[in-house]
Parts: C-alpha cells; sequence; structure tokens
C-alpha cells in the first residue's frame, strides 16, 4: 500500500491558523493574546513559505488539491492580517469569540491553495460557518441578521454543490486543472448549468448580484468587528474562490464568460443605484461594495471573447489584485468606524440582561421621578420640575436623551443607534476630523480610495489593473466600469466632504495601535502597489 506524500511546510500556515483556534477556546482570559499570536504567525508562515519555491500536495497524478504558490500564500497571509486587525479592534469577548474567528481565517487560509472543487467549497464553508454565530448580537436586530445571512448561506452553498456536482458530472473529475480537458467534450448544456449555478454560488460570498440583498442588512445588524471581517476577508474569500474556479478550471469555457460579465454589470448597476439613497454609514459601505464585486469580476468576462482567452492570466490577476486592493480599503474603512462607535458588546453574554430594541432602558432616575409630584432627583435630592419630567418622559420613548445618537441599554450600554444601526448615520460623522484625528484619517484614506483617486492611490490602482485588461478585448465593459466608477464619486465624495466639514462632536478614541497599522498598510500599498501586483500575479 502506497502512502501518499505530504507537503507540511505547504500546510505550515493552516497548521498554526487550526492551533491558533483550538488553543483560543480553552486559554480563558489568554484567549484574545493566543488567537492574535497564532493568526500573526500562520500569516508570517504564508509569507515564508511564499518566498520559496511552490510547493503542492496532496497529488492525483499532476493534479494536487493544495498548492502553495506565491499567489495563494500571499492571499493566505492577507487573510491572517485581516483576521489579526478584526481581532485587535474587537474589545473585549468571550473565548468563544476568538475560536470562531480564528476557524473562519483558516478556512480563509485553506481556500487561497485549494485546487480542487471539494477542497474549495469546504474551505469556503469553514470560512462562512463561524460567521452565523459572530453576526447575531444580542437582541431582534441581530438575531435577524444572523437568520438572514444563515438562510441566504445555506442557498448559496447548496446552489454551489449543484454545480460542483454538474461538472462533475460533465468531467469526470473534481480538479480544477482537470475541468478544461473533461468538460472539451461534454454536452454543452450541462456545462453551462454547472458553470453557472457554480459561478453564482461562489458569488454570494463577493456579495455580488443576484445574491447581494444579505449584505446591506446584515453588515448593518452585526457587531462592527464583525462588519469589518464580513467586508475584507469573507469578500476576499469570494474573489478568490471565482477566480481559482474560472482561471484554472474554467478559462476555456465561454459560459464562464458570459456568467461573469452578467455578474460584473448587475453588481455595478445595483450597488450604485442602492448606494446613491444611503444616508446611513455601513449599508452605504454595503451597497459600494456591491459594486466593488463587480469591478473585481469584470476581467473575468473577457475569457467568453476569442482575443480574451489567450489574456487569461492577466485577467485572474487583475481580478485578484482589484480583490486585495478593495478588501484593505474596507478593512480600513470599517475599522476606523469600529473606534469612534460605541463599545462593541460581548456577544456571548446572556441576552436576558438587555432590552429588546424597540424598548426603552431604565433610565438613571427612578420612574417615580417621572409622577405627577415633585418627586426628588435620585442624584441630587432635588425636586424635578414639570417640564424636567416631561423631557424624561420623552426620553424613556425614544430610548435615550434628546439629541442623543444612542440608546440606553442595561449591561452593555450605548450600543446602538434610534435606527438599531451600530454604524450609525453619516451626519453623526460631522467634522469626524476634528475630534478624532487618527481614525478620520484612515477612514478618509479609505473613502477616497474607493472612490479610485489620489492621492489614495490603491484605489486608482487597482481600477488601472481593471481597465487595462478591459481595454483590448472586452471594450463595452470597460465603459460600463468607468461609468459605474463616476457614479461612486456622487457618494463617495459627499461622504468625505462630512468628515472634513460641520461641527465636530465627541467620539472615542480607541484602537490607536491598530488603526496605524492599517493606515500604514493603505500608506504602503499606495506608494508601493507593485507589492500587490506581484504576489497577486496567477500562473499554472
Amino acid at each position: 500500500m502506497r502512502v501518499q506524500d505530504i507537503d507540511h511546510a505547504a500546510l505550515l500556515p493552516l497548521y498554526l491558523a487550526a492551533a491558533a483556534a483550538v488553543l483560543a477556546l480553552f486559554a480563558g482570559r489568554f484567549a484574545k493574546g493566543t488567537a492574535m499570536t497564532g493568526l500573526a504567525a500562520a500569516a508570517g508562515a504564508a509569507v515564508w513559505v511564499g518566498l520559496g519555491p511552490d510547493r503542492a500536495t496532496f497529488a492525483v497524478g499532476e493534479w494536487h488539491s493544495y498548492v502553495a504558490d506565491d499567489a495563494a500564500m500571499g492571499t493566505a497571509a492577507l487573510f491572517a492580517g485581516l483576521a489579526v486587525l478584526v481581532a485587535a479592534v474587537s474589545g473585549r469577548q468571550a473565548g468563544e469569540y476568538w475560536f470562531l474567528l480564528a476557524a473562519s481565517a483558516a478556512g480563509g487560509i485553506a481556500l487561497a491553495g485549494a485546487r480542487d472543487l471539494v477542497t474549495l467549497i469546504v474551505a469556503v464553508e469553514t470560512l462562512t460557518l463561524p460567521l452565523y454565530v459572530l453576526v447575531t448580537r444580542p437582541g431582534r436586530a441581530g438575531a435577524e441578521a444572523g437568520t438572514t445571512f444563515l438562510i441566504a448561506s445555506v442557498t448559496s452553498s447548496a446552489t454551489a454543490l449543484m454545480g460542483a456536482a454538474l461538472l462533475y458530472a460533465a468531467s469526470g473529475t473534481v480538479h480544477l486543472e482537470g475541468l478544461g480537458a473533461g468538460l472539451a467534450d461534454a454536452h454543452a448544456g450541462l456545462t453551462a448549468a454547472g458553470v453557472a449555478l457554480l459561478l453564482a454560488g461562489l458569488a454570494f460570498k463577493l456579495a455580488a448580484a443576484p445574491l447581494h440583498s444579505w449584505a446591506p442588512l446584515v453588515l448593518e445588524r452585526a457587531p462592527l468587528p464583525v462588519a469589518t471581517y464580513l467586508a475584507s476577508a469573507s469578500k476576499l474569500g469570494g474573489a478568490v474562490a471565482v477566480t481559482w474556479v474560472v482561471y484554472f478550471g474554467l478559462a476555456g469555457e465561454a459560459s464562464a464568460g458570459v456568467a461573469a460579465a452578467v455578474l460584473s454589470v448587475a453588481s455595478i448597476a445595483i450597488g450604485n443605484l442602492g448606494a446613491l439613497v444611503q444616508r446611513r454609514t455601513v449599508p452605504l459601505l454595503a451597497w459600494s461594495g456591491i459594486a466593488h464585486a463587480g469591478y473585481a469580476l469584470a476581467p473575468l468576462a473577457v475569457i467568453a471573447t476569442a482575443a480574451g482567452r489567450e489574456q487569461a492570466g492577466p485577467a485572474a490577476s487583475a481580478t485578484l489584485a482589484y480583490a486585495v486592493f478593495f478588501v484593505l480599503l474596507e478593512a480600513g474603512a470599517f475599522a476606523a468606524l469600529t473606534a469612534v462607535r460605541p463599545e462593541t458588546e460581548d456577544l456571548f453574554a446572556s441576552n436576558s440582561a438587555l432590552e429588546p430594541d424597540t424598548g426603552a432602558a431604565p433610565h438613571p432616575r427612578a420612574a417615580s421621578d417621572l409622577g405627577a409630584g415633585a418627586a426628588p432627583d435620585s442624584e441630587t435630592g432635588a425636586p424635578l420640575a414639570s417640564a424636567e419630567r416631561r423631557t424624561l418622559r420623552a426620553d424613556l420613548k425614544s430610548g435615550g436623551p434628546r439629541g442623543s445618537v444612542f440608546k440606553a441599554s442595561a449591561g452593555n450600554a450605548g450600543l446602538q443607534d434610534r435606527d438599531g444601526n451600530p454604524g450609525g448615520r453619516i451626519s453623526e460623522l460631522s467634522g469626524l476630523w476634528k475630534a478624532a484625528p487618527l481614525p478620520a484619517a484612515v477612514f478618509l484614506v479609505a473613502v477616497i480610495g474607493l472612490a479610485g483617486l489620489p492621492p489614495a492611490l490603491a484605489g486608482t490602482f487597482a481600477k488601472v489593473a481593471v481597465l487595462e485588461v478591459l481595454a483590448s478585448s472586452a471594450v463595452w465593459l470597460a465603459v460600463v466600469v468607468a461609468a459605474g466608477a463616476v457614479v461612486g464619486l456622487a457618494y463617495y465624495l459627499p461622504l468625505a466632504r462630512v468628515l472634513l466639514t460641520g461641527r465636530a462632536a465627541a467620539a472615542p478614541r480607541r484602537y490607536a495601535v491598530a488603526l496605524v497599522l492599517a493606515g500604514l498598510a493603505l500608506a504602503a500599498v499606495s506608494l508601493a502597489p507593485q507589492l500587490v501586483l506581484d504576489f497577486t500575479s496567477v500562473s499554472r
């Protein structure tokens, strides 16, 4: 009996991330440090493996199920790094939180090297499953977000599995490198159905239309650190999965290019239209993220043209590069927003201590203070005037003092605004530049970068990489991408203006080290974009 050789060096980043998850579950008060240390070690190991020769393991003939090349290891390091950033802005959480975060990051690292449909789909589900719990914060709004995400995710997973099954039936293999040859003589209808179902199911992770509607609601209702992870690492997982399937397995299939083109155009149109009407910060970023998913998918559509099939490598590289630039900018924006919004509650605290979202928490003054008589103030002992009693009654009905954007709550205070949105309204960021310069600077750079404008050149280089591929083989799609980017200015620039103008309000100042590191990362990819373009260069 021949035992298959396993390259443990290629799997080292995955080992470290999985070990970090297991240790965090039993580390008690040291769970956060354990998870962050293990994930940082996984990122370092991925860089070390990537700097060496390409590795591959789990071979079946000439095909491998896991490959540790430059693109895979660079992406794995980014998954681990994003998880560390999210951990740094997550505040104090129970050990289960850190276990779930590290387990999800381990799924992302496995996805980076996946080269067969089984490994890829299992890795996607490992990346996704912990998020079912993480998005469900205490309260009715959190339960709604968790249920929505669960239903949408299960639907997309079933769709992707059906597509993978059809492609296996048509080609006789699950290895991506073998799909092209296996599908050459397959039934065209069976192949087209499998391609459409698989790509539509995987595009869910990228929040691309038509499986996009979960993103605005879930990102808005989820705790901001979890929303940061969803908007960055989770979407990177979707981009990687789609890119690997199209480039390594379906580069010769015109149906894959058609599916990518449909997903791209629909996402650009729907995402921009949805973002234009938003007045709250997180929904605006969520809807605009749908448009960015369309920009990322656009290069993959060129394989539907005769000229484009010769550029499959540059197209896949452009998609991956755009995804990396985009998730870095999204991570910076959400991390900065997390730093200036109220502290995230312990997601595993007992819900019994929290008031329902629609109810009011006990006011610091006793209920008797609101009666007809001149009851004494509970703090000073002075009687309350009738006007003050009326104000307090209004406070109890609205959930907090008039003019306040936060509801009072028992146990963990100030967790959401009066709309049930942890991210708050755009108008609440007025004058943030004066109140909290560091998070405002990171947020501003991220917003300008998402708009594709200098001096935040990360977004500029991302769009140039996409347009460069489209200009030679799909000019019409280049026009759609450019038009979408112009429409994006209509909501990104007003958001930037709000940060810089208006009266500054008091804002928390937390997570300075995490924000500095996020800002340095954005500066690095803006000043030296070749770092991203080099490790995202995909090749067989």
